[in-house]
């Protein structure tokens, strides 16, 4: 069985596309556990509608953290590989079967990931994201993530209840807690990924807050600390992780207008790595001089 975990909060208006995407798929044994993060909209009303013994609903109080309610899903899973979609996303049709069947036919691999298409409303923004496109590899990608080279999108992710005994739960300290997740996934396990876009990533503006950024490069600086200390990264990797997530955060101050943060930020960068020319004309042009 293959249990699919969808956190939610207040997507009562998107969330039937995403429970369709999961129970239309033609692998059919799984569960749908859905996670809800104390929803104010329809969202209890809407799922009492759906009569499909495959899905378990679990309201919780509000707290923000999709973290906490992935590790209680986990908890209440009963399948032997655990795959997760956001209440926004939807799943094409044979990505679960796709998925499974790699994993079935390469017991050496500990997770499957594909690729992604993003669109807002009508429109597709990015067709697919990776460089590559039909085909499928195996192989270890943890190098690539340290390296920034790789991105892994969770509503594609499934891997094996299994992995969990080397990788550990979600930090429950972050509020998403996925980089951290997928580093240490990668770091113990080699992937199985499909360079094809199986999964339709929705931009909306309740996903587009400002707050958004500055709490994933936050949670990048923590990865990179946990694993530089576990020894599972070099020091150069780390120190580069670091100048790359203030230089990220000086341009979203200097977007948001505050020249003062983005200047901080900028000389933090330039601390850690001086040959950055282009974060040296950024610190210049917000007014620093370090």
């Amino acid at each position: 069985m293959v249990s699919v975990i969808l956190p939610t909060y207040n997507r009562a208006h998107l969330l039937p596309e995403s429970i369709e995407s999961v129970l239309s798929q033609g692998y059919t044994d799984l569960e749908l556990i859905i996670m809800d993060d104390g929803s104010t909209d329809d969202t209890r009303d809407l799922l009492s509608g759906i009569r499909d013994d495959r899905i378990k609903y679990y309201p919780m109080p509000h707290t923000g953290y999709t973290s906490r309610l992935k590790n209680f899903a986990i908890g209440q899973s009963s399948g032997d590989l655990l795959a997760f979609i956001d209440s926004d996303d939807t799943w094409k049709a044979g990505k679960l079967e796709k998925q499974v069947r790699l994993l079935n036919e390469n017991p050496s691999i500990g997770f499957s990931l594909t690729d992604v298409t993003t669109f807002r409303g009508d429109t597709i923004l990015i067709d697919h994201s990776y460089h590559l496109l039909n085909t499928v590899q195996c192989l270890n990608i943890f190098h690539w993530m340290e390296q920034s080279r790789f991105i892994v999108y969770n509503p594609t992710l499934i891997f094996r209840k299994g992995c969990l005994a080397r990788t550990g739960y979600f930090d429950e300290s972050m509020r998403s807690g996925d980089y951290h997740f997928n580093m240490r996934l990668a770091y113990h396990f080699d992937a199985g990924i499909f360079f094809d876009p199986l999964v339709m990533r929705r931009v909306h503006d309740s996903n587009m807050s400002e707050q958004i950024p500055f709490e994933n490069y936050t949670e990048y600086l923590e990865t990179f600390g946990y694993l530089y200390k576990a020894g599972m990264t070099r020091r150069r990797y780390f120190q580069k992780a670091r100048a790359n997530a203030h230089y990220k955060m000086g341009l979203l101050h200097e977007g948001n207008g505050d020249r003062e943060q983005a200047r901080l930020h900028f000389l933090s960068s330039l601390r850690i790595n001086p040959l950055q020319l282009k974060c040296l004309r950024r610190l210049l042009k917000s007014g620093g001089n370090g």
